[in-house]
């Protein structure tokens, strides 16, 4: 079909060393981003994960104050939003975190950061450890297993039916080189998030943060963004985001009971799936698709169980020998009136009924 050009939702990373201000930032894009105006508009449609030691709660006001909710951040000296602090950091757990921001409403949901779902207690790289002491200690072998997770966990982030903000940790590269006197030497690579290769793919804006408070946007898909350098991001930054985002139509509402229910295979079920992850409603629906792979799976046993019974009864007509013509043809008789009787869910005559 022709390609058209329709509404969406942000995906947006932040990565930068410590100081950078990657968390005010992801705020105050999230503000714009969802229309909170006030503290109690934050509280409303922001969800927060922090996993850097309750750091976010700098940036949080007491709401229960007189007058804080109906304040603006910039009046109360502070930003409102729910939040959550992980202990460990089990992707498989923030898949769970995210489909409840997503089941309760909430417009904007925030990862800061994810560098710690990457290298935390209970995250990928101790997950593969895990996995691979069960192979014997063979490190591919837990990448194999892992990599399911790690899928599922993006998948659940890109998904969500809002903005997403995710924050990245940044650590200097090295790389050892030999100089041309044939000495090892170490090289500088710059500043790298550290997480896993390739997740920049995954966003619509991807920027790096310096602690002068420089946004240098390395990736965007969004062209009047594309190589800029900001100073201090925020509202501004939202605002022209926001312009590009809602330039398109918006997406056609599908009636996923109807549709689920004409999926007739696992395939069908996938397809309608990839559908619902590109509008990113994959949260709300996850109970009703595995609901009706589990009417599909039962259907299919159901629909095979004869089959396989009238196969059975096929190849030991197929098998009798033909030393004695009379014996063979009744043999085969019988074996065609057992096939008819199963067919029709009754059990085969004994041996000598129909004589």
């Amino acid at each position: 079909m022709p390609a058209t050009r329709k509404k969406a939702k942000a995906r947006i990373a932040l990565a930068g060393p410590s100081g950078a201000g990657k968390t005010l930032t992801g705020l105050k894009l999230l503000y714009t981003l969802t229309g909170a105006q006030t503290v109690s508009d934050g509280l409303d449609r922001i969800a927060f994960v922090d996993t850097e030691r309750d750091s976010a709660d700098k940036y949080a006001v007491n709401p229960e104050l007189p007058g804080v909710g109906d304040m603006t951040p910039d009046e109360a000296g502070g930003y409102g939003f729910q939040k959550f602090s992980p202990v460990k950091y089990d992707p498989r757990q923030l898949v769970e975190l995210i489909d409840e921001a997503a089941n309760a409403g909430f417009t904007g949901f925030m990862l800061d950061s994810a560098s710690h779902y990457w290298f935390g207690p209970g995250g990928i790289l101790e997950l593969v450890d895990l996995f691979a002491r069960n192979h014997g200690g063979r490190s591919m072998d837990g990448w194999k297993d892992v990599r399911p997770i790690e899928r599922a966990y993006i998948e659940a982030l890109m998904s969500f039916p809002g903005h997403v903000v995710v924050c990245l940790r940044s650590k200097q590269k090295y790389e050892i080189t030999e100089g041309s006197d044939g000495r090892k030497q170490v090289s500088k690579l710059g500043m790298q998030p550290d997480q896993r290769d390739g997740l920049e793919y995954e966003f619509d804006l991807v920027g790096d943060l310096d602690q002068g408070h420089y946004l240098r946007v390395t990736k965007s898909r969004c062209d009047a963004l594309a190589d800029q350098v900001i100073h201090k991001p925020g509202a501004e930054l939202g605002h022209q985001l926001l312009d590009w985002l809602d330039n398109g139509e918006p997406p056609k509402e599908v009636d996923w009971p109807k549709a689920l229910s004409a999926c007739a295979s696992r395939e069908d079920l996938e397809i309608l799936w990839q559908r619902a992850q590109r509008l990113g409603k994959t949260q709300r629906l996850r109970e009703a698709f595995n609901a009706r792979g589990a009417e599909i799976a039962a259907a299919r046993r159901v629909a095979e169980a004869p089959s396989t019974q009238l196969d059975r009864a096929a190849t030991a007509a197929a098998g009798v020998r033909a030393t004695d013509p009379d014996t063979s043809e009744a043999a085969g008789a019988q074996m065609a009136r057992d096939a008819g009787r199963m067919a029709n869910g009754r059990q085969p005559e004994a041996a000598g009924a129909g004589r």
